[in-house]
């Protein structure tokens, strides 16, 4: 299955982490800014931290909902963006390119649940088609005797 760290959203991932890092620094000491900064953060790091554990797993169904638990921490991500543009925290123009960044890793991620759901259909039909060949056989066998 590879290497987590060589997939593209997961160092995309690795990126959005490390721009809201660099942009909460430059945040000041009040309130509203400690909080979306905890919660921006810890979503942040949160969808790496899932593509690589749920990678770990190597099965479908499982990678599968740890990807979803990653696509929902992109999301929380987005929130907390737009709330720290609504309590005008930080440059617009640094948090937009967070938020387009953050996009595609949510566009991406959604692009790998699709596809692993679409093998694991395959590979089910595979195996009911596999099992009616098995059942038509017996049938046919017992119907020589």
């Amino acid at each position: 299955m590879g290497n987590y760290q060589t997939l593209i959203f997961y160092q995309k991932a690795r990126d959005v982490a490390k721009r809201v890092n660099d942009l909460v620094k430059s945040w000041p000491r009040t309130m509203q800014a400690q909080e979306i900064s905890r919660q921006l953060f810890r979503s942040a790091t949160s969808v790496g931290a899932n593509i690589a554990e749920g990678h770990g797993r190597h099965q479908g169904t499982e990678y599968v909902h740890y990807l979803i638990i990653a696509q929902g921490s992109a999301n929380e991500t987005e929130h907390w963006l737009h709330a720290a543009q609504d309590c005008e925290l930080g440059a617009n123009e640094e948090i937009n390119e967070i938020l387009k960044l953050n996009n595609e890793v949510v566009r991406m991620i959604t692009t790998s649940i699709t596809t692993i759901r679409a093998k694991q259909a395959v590979k089910q039909l595979g195996d009911e088609k596999a099992e009616y060949v098995i059942d038509s056989d017996l049938t046919d066998n017992d119907s020589h005797s």
